[in-house]
C-alpha cells in the first residue's frame, strides 16, 4: 500500500522573499502608471487648448476679429471705470456659440450689466449672473475649461474656475509691493499696466480685459510665433471669478513677464516653489499674473496658428518675451 505524498509548506524566508519581490515589481511599475496617466493629462489639457482654437478662429471667421477680453466702460456712463463695462463678459463666454455651447450662450442676458451701481430693472448686474435652470450662468462649466492636472476645487464662491488664460504678452503688470516688480523691466517699453487699455499698440500680445481688438493681421511677428492662450492655476491668483467675468483670471490676466511655473504667490507652495518669500501676496501681480501649471517642468501653450505647444519652464526669458509679443518683429530661437 502506497504511503500518501505530503506537500511541503513555505517557509517563512521564501514567503517573505515573495512580498519584496512583489514589492519590488510595484515600485518599478508605479512611476511607469503614474507617468502614463500625467501622459493622457497632458494629452488632455492639450486638446482644451485646441478646442478653444478651434472656437477663436470660428470667431474670427465669423467676425473678422479675435473675440475681445472686456468692454472699457459702461455703455451709458463714460467714465465707469477700467474694465467693467456691459455685458462684463470675457473672450471665453464670447466663443461659447463656436465651442458647441451656442445652448448655453443663447439663454444669456446680454443687456446685464450695461450699467454702473444701479441695476436695470428686470435685468441681471452682468450676462454671467443670468439664471439658467434655477443658477447664475456662472456656475456652468464647459469641458474644455479645466486642465486635469490642476486638481483645485471645481469652484470657488459659485464661480466655476478656469485653467487657462489670454495673453497679455510681454506686458507690465506692477505689483502692489514696488519691491516685488522683479520682473517689469523684461516688459514691452509703454505698455499699459495690467492690459488697462483698449488700444493695442499698448499691449504686447493678444488680449486685454479693456477689449482691444486684434485679427491675424495685427500679428506681426507671424501666427507660429505667437502666444495667444495659456495654462494657469487658480490658486495662485487673486482675480477668482475666473472665465465667466471680464475681469477674471481666465480672460486677460497672465503674461509673459512672469517666468513659466514661478509659483511664488501659489496657496501650498513649497518653500523650495518660492522664490521671492517677500512677495507671495496674490496682489503681487508681477508674480501671479503668470502662467503655470501641475506639469512637471512647463506649460501648455496655445499659439495663434492654432497649435498647442507645451514650452520648458527653463526656456530663455528673452525668447519667452519674443512669443508674448505679437509685434516686435524681434527673431525667435528654437522653443
Amino acid at each position: 500500500m502506497l504511503r500518501g505524498t505530503s506537500r511541503k509548506a513555505f517557509t517563512l524566508i521564501e514567503l517573505l522573499v515573495v512580498i519584496a519581490i512583489i514589492a519590488i515589481l510595484i515600485a518599478l511599475l508605479l512611476p511607469a502608471v503614474q507617468q502614463a496617466r500625467e501622459a493622457a493629462r497632458r494629452t488632455q489639457c492639450r486638446n482644451n487648448l485646441k478646442q478653444m482654437g478651434l472656437g477663436l478662429h470660428n470667431y474670427l471667421d465669423t467676425h473678422n476679429v479675435f473675440p475681445v477680453g472686456g468692454v472699457p466702460v459702461y455703455i451709458n456712463q463714460v467714465n465707469a471705470g477700467c474694465c467693467d463695462g456691459g455685458p462684463r463678459i470675457g473672450w471665453q463666454v464670447r466663443i461659447l456659440p463656436f465651442t458647441d455651447q451656442i445652448g448655453l450662450y443663447n439663454q444669456l442676458n446680454m443687456q446685464g450689466g450695461l450699467n454702473s451701481g444701479a441695476v436695470l430693472a428686470g435685468y441681471p448686474q452682468a450676462a454671467w449672473d443670468t439664471m439658467i435652470g434655477g443658477k447664475q450662468a456662472r456656475r456652468y462649466q464647459v469641458p474644455y475649461a479645466r486642465c486635469p492636472s490642476d486638481d483645485s476645487p471645481e469652484d470657488f464662491a459659485n464661480w466655476v474656475k478656469s485653467s487657462y488664460s489670454g495673453s497679455l504678452g510681454s506686458n507690465s503688470t506692477p505689483s502692489s509691493l514696488a519691491a516685488c516688480d522683479v520682473w517689469q523691466p523684461f516688459a514691452m517699453a509703454g505698455s499699459s499696466g495690467h492690459g488697462n487699455s483698449a488700444n493695442a499698440l499698448v499691449i504686447s500680445g493678444m488680449f486685454s480685459r479693456m477689449g482691444i481688438t486684434v485679427s491675424t493681421r495685427d500679428v506681426l511677428d507671424g501666427t507660429s510665433n505667437v502666444i495667444f492662450v495659456g495654462e494657469v492655476l487658480p490658486d495662485c491668483h487673486d482675480h477668482t471669478t475666473y472665465w465667466w467675468h471680464s475681469n477674471g483670471m481666465g480672460n486677460a490676466h497672465a503674461s509673459t513677464v512672469v517666468p513659466i511655473n514661478n509659483m511664488t504667490t501659489c496657496t501650498g507652495a513649497t518653500s523650495g516653489e518660492i522664490t521671492h518669500p517677500a512677495c507671495t501676496n496674490k496682489n503681487n501681480w508681477n508674480f501671479s499674473w503668470g502662467f503655470r501649471s501641475r506639469h512637471v517642468g512647463g506649460a501648455h501653450f496655445l499659439l495663434v496658428d492654432g497649435s498647442a505647444r507645451f514650452l520648458s519652464a527653463n526656456i530663455s526669458h528673452t525668447t519667452y518675451q519674443r512669443l508674448g509679443g505679437r509685434r516686435d518683429r524681434l527673431p525667435i530661437e528654437n522653443f
